[in-house]
């Protein structure tokens, strides 16, 4: 038994090792061939690809810069006109190109902005310190805070007013008073005053280029008093159009959150100071932007290039700040400085953009970078620092369609590899299929010779003892005679089994069903097993109810059915000793039960049991005889004549088989 048991296990190591052998040749190895020789085309294709791109990019990357400087020398030449015109001022926001950010002066290595370059207004400058006015107003001021005479100092004040001759200093004369008559809780007259300088014009401005209407505003809207009249002076200084000094700008931020705070909720005056808010922020922010340019103008180095030039330098814009402003100078007028022009950078590529093939494509995947690093493609010396960048999706690409190119590879790759895999798939279940099948044959042989070894040996023994005329007593030679008789109806169900199955394999099995009682065939089943019960002290309890009805059957069949689960059952039964056989009628089915209380089936094995050649795995079935088809026969057997076989099994409490057979005649 040991020798057959490794036998069947060397059988089974190279079964299995010729099955990988088989699946590694005919599956693995060309798929791992046709994997490599995949990837090494895609890898040679893409590299193809990205050569092409390098070229394609550098290509568009001159063509771009070629169409930005012509946009860009076009807008110079526009602004350039209009500033020789004097049609502008340079102040203005409104620029001939909607691209322009600002126009300044290059002083030598010094950027003047468009607020510093602007000397129209009344500026108040500086008074002479030998003129009368000059002198009152030092006396009035000693009044005021040295000998704290008020009054005295409303009188200077006011005379300065009258003697002032230009409008900057006869407003500036105006605020003093105002103050004075605040001190002097004078609140309607110092009011009166500084309605008065509220109406005076915003080109009257102080030494930095502040209205002195502002100034005014200011104490207004501390008192409460002209609130419309302070949010029509900022809105005519926003919708002016343009720059604003630094102070003028900051001071007028203040006023409007003055005017957000104090305006009543969900008004219309109350929205549009907010309106006003965001436009002075955003003019503030642009402000700071421009003074940070103004530091660094040095930096750009612009000047240099035409500090002693015997011929027109070539036209050089230079990328600034995160925003990415171009910055460049125009050649200088007669008697003037030069203009400093500064364009927004990534609005300008709409423009040069235009007629380029697909240029959508191109403005929605690349952006200007400054800088020396490796990222992008150089725009040439007109541009130095700045580069052309591509997002880094291969859709960005100028030659985009490299993605549709590597999706198709891969999905062909794909599918090949699925069908090969579905191949494999079936190849491997049919090899090991036939692996098993193999096995099982081989268990089979093997239990098959054991089983005709046992009855044939039993058969040989006893009638070789009876042929010598051993033993001489009647009852032990019919003894004899009886075992063997049984033994061979023993050896002629093992054959009937193997032939049954051979035909059923061979679609050969016939069944002659004709009217039969069942409970003669339960007796027959019954009287066919006592010799094997009683040599192995099984006790058969037969249930069978009365008046069961005649049924449809093949005979031997159905006693075959019965006898190999009343077999099954003594194999099956461990230390158990007793077997129950009911039959009843139910749910117009005649049922037979045969129930043990042996060993049991486990569940995860229930759905195999009544396969061919199958035997549950487990050391205890590998010492107990069996072919494997007993089961597999019943199930052919009850599935011919349309009934259905239920097994109820729990591990160690042992199992029932029951047989549902259909009635012809329900009752």
């Amino acid at each position: 038994m040991k020798f057959m048991k490794r036998s069947t296990s060397t059988m089974r190591t190279r079964g299995h090792h010729k099955q990988v052998l088989l699946f590694l040749i005919a599956v693995v190895l060309p798929s791992s061939v046709l994997i490599v020789l995949t990837w090494h085309m895609i890898g040679q294709q893409q590299e193809l690809h990205q050569k092409r791109v390098v070229d394609e990019r550098r290509r568009m990357a001159r063509e771009i810069a070629q169409k930005l400087l012509v946009g860009l020398e076009e807008i110079k030449l526009h602004e350039l006109s209009a500033a020789a015109s004097g049609a502008k001022s340079l102040n203005t926001l409104e620029y001939t190109s909607r691209e322009v950010i600002l126009i300044g002066l290059a002083d030598r290595e010094q950027l003047l902005l468009p607020w510093e370059a602007n000397q129209t207004n009344d500026r108040l400058s500086h008074i002479p310190s030998n003129t009368a006015l000059f002198e009152k107003i030092r006396r009035a001021e000693d009044e005021e805070f040295v000998r704290r005479r008020l009054a005295r100092a409303n009188t200077l004040y006011l005379e300065c007013i009258e003697e002032a001759q230009q409008p900057a200093q006869q407003a500036y004369a105006r605020l003093l008073r105002a103050r004075v008559l605040a001190k002097l809780d004078e609140v309607n007259e110092s009011l009166a005053e500084y309605r008065k300088i509220l109406a005076v014009s915003s080109e009257v401005t102080d030494e930095h280029g502040v209205p002195l209407c502002l100034y005014a505003a200011g104490h207004l809207l501390e008192r409460g008093d002209s609130y419309e009249e302070v949010m029509q002076l900022v809105l005519s200084e926003l919708n002016a159009q343009r720059w604003l000094s630094p102070a003028e700008s900051y001071m007028i931020r203040d006023l409007v959150n003055v005017l957000v705070e104090s305006g009543p909720e969900l008004d219309i005056r109350r929205q549009a100071a907010q309106d006003c808010q965001q436009k002075i922020l955003k003019h503030i922010r642009q402000q700071e932007r421009a003074l940070a340019l103004q530091k660094d103008f040095p930096k750009l180095a612009l000047i240099a290039q035409w500090k002693s030039p015997k011929q027109e330098p070539e036209s050089v814009w230079v990328p600034y700040g995160k925003e990415l402003w171009l910055v460049s100078l125009a050649p200088a007028l007669p008697g003037r400085q030069r203009l400093a022009i500064v364009v927004q950078g990534e609005s300008i590529l709409d423009s040069i953009t235009a007629n380029i093939p697909d240029s959508e494509m191109i403005l929605a995947n690349v952006r200007f970078t400054s800088g020396a690093g490796p990222d992008g493609e150089s725009l040439g010396p007109s541009f130095p620092g700045l580069r052309l960048a591509y997002t880094t999706d291969d859709q960005a690409s100028p030659l985009g369609d490299w993605g549709l190119q590597r999706s198709f590879y891969l999905i062909a790759l794909f599918l090949v590899l699925c069908v090969t895999l579905f191949g494999a798939y079936f190849l491997w279940r049919d090899v090991g299929r036939e692996l098993r099948m193999a096995e099982m044959r081989s268990q089979f042989i093997a239990s098959v010779s054991h089983e005709l070894k046992t009855p044939l040996t039993a058969i040989r023994i006893f009638a070789e003892t009876l042929r010598m005329g051993r033993p001489e007593d009647s009852q032990a030679r019919a003894e004899y005679l009886d075992t063997i008789v049984n033994e061979s109806h023993r050896l002629t169900r093992l054959l009937n089994n193997v032939l049954d199955f051979s035909k059923i394999e061979k679609g050969q099995r016939t069944y002659r069903k004709e009217p039969a009682c069942l409970s003669e065939i339960i007796n027959a089943a019954v009287q066919a097993t006592q010799y094997p019960l009683k040599q192995q002290d099984f006790h058969l309890n037969v249930h069978l109810e009365e008046e069961l009805p005649d049924i449809s059957v093949d005979r031997d069949a159905i006693g075959q059915a019965i006898l190999n689960l009343l077999s099954n059952a003594m194999k099956y039964s461990g230390e158990s000793r007793q077997i129950d056989l009911r039959v009843q009628k139910r749910a117009g089915h005649a049922v037979i039960e045969v129930t043990d209380q042996g060993i049991g089936i486990d569940p995860a094995q229930q759905k195999r049991i009544f396969e061919k050649f199958y035997r549950v795995p487990s050391e205890e079935n590998e010492r107990i005889p069996g072919t494997g088809l007993g089961l597999a026969l019943v199930f052919h057997i009850v599935k011919a004549h349309d009934g259905y076989v239920e097994l109820r099994s729990l591990l160690g409490k042992g199992s029932t088989f029951s047989i549902y057979l259909p009635l012809e005649n329900k009752r």
